[in-house]
């Protein structure tokens, strides 16, 4: 039997991947403790480790989106813009080296839809705040992103005035493990790992600037102990543009 599109339903339709994606992001670098990064994560996930603990990043984007194909771009709802925030991990599964995103944020219903459906990306929704000049070119106030999620907060602010501009590099894995549930004992449970790989189109600018990350958590939250250990490197970046979704490749636990 064919199922004819749109499938399956077209409450939240979005156009076929893969999708282009533009704008601009803010990003920390810092260390994470290894036991509590390892408490938190799969056991099939091996982190990279710097000079006090997992190499870890904090990253908020503002992006506009649409899909590669022309005619999907014209359709009503295909197209449109996000805020996101996402704390990823340094590391490698099944040999496969990238960033593993464990905790991401939208305020957008259709992304995260597609998100989590196409690549099983661990998408809630939530209010993410973005101020300052990086952001809006009206204002010279130093930037800043926070994501509030329950029991736990993140907060990046930085200075505007750019200390370096450097190269981007070529474009890191983003590794998602997932995990689908049956009803029959016998197939209870399906385990993957998806990985994408986006295509860098333009590269964009890449600065590095002065800044801190505040992060506060309940001692519950699953976010404890996640702090950030020493210094942080900021990054601003925009006027990038990516294609993603086109190289998507899916390992099935044997």
């Amino acid at each position: 039997m064919t199922y004819e599109s749109p499938w399956p339903s077209p409450i939240n339709l979005w156009g076929n991947p893969p999708w282009l994606m533009s704008g601009k992001c803010l990003t920390a670098w810092f260390e994470t403790d290894i036991e509590r990064v390892r408490s938190i994560l799969s056991p099939s996930f091996t982190p990279k480790v710097g000079k006090n603990g997992v190499i870890t990043r904090l990253r908020f984007y503002d992006i506009d989106y649409s899909p590669v194909a022309k005619e999907e771009a014209q359709i009503p709802g295909n197209s449109g813009s996000f805020k996101e925030a996402v704390v990823a991990f340094a590391g490698e599964i099944d040999g496969v080296q990238g960033e593993y995103s464990a905790f991401m944020w939208t305020d957008s219903l259709v992304y995260f839809s597609w998100g989590r459906e196409n690549f099983g990306w661990p998408l809630l929704i939530s209010e993410i705040e973005l101020s300052g000049g990086f952001w809006d070119a009206s204002s010279e106030d130093q930037s800043r992103g926070k994501i509030t999620t329950a029991g736990a907060s993140w907060e990046l602010t930085c200075e505007n005035h750019v200390q370096e501009t450097i190269s981007v590099g070529s474009a890191t894995a983003w590794l998602t493990p997932r995990r689908t549930l049956f009803s029959r004992p016998e197939t209870f449970e399906k385990r993957e790992l998806l990985i994408v790989r986006p295509e860098i189109i333009e590269p964009g600018l890449l600065t590095t600037h002065k800044g801190q990350v505040n992060f506060s958590a309940a001692p519950d939250s699953i976010l404890a102990g996640l702090q950030p250990l020493g210094d942080c490197t900021i990054h601003q970046h925009s006027k990038f543009l990516l294609s993603v979704g086109e190289d998507v490749e899916t390992k099935t636990e044997q």
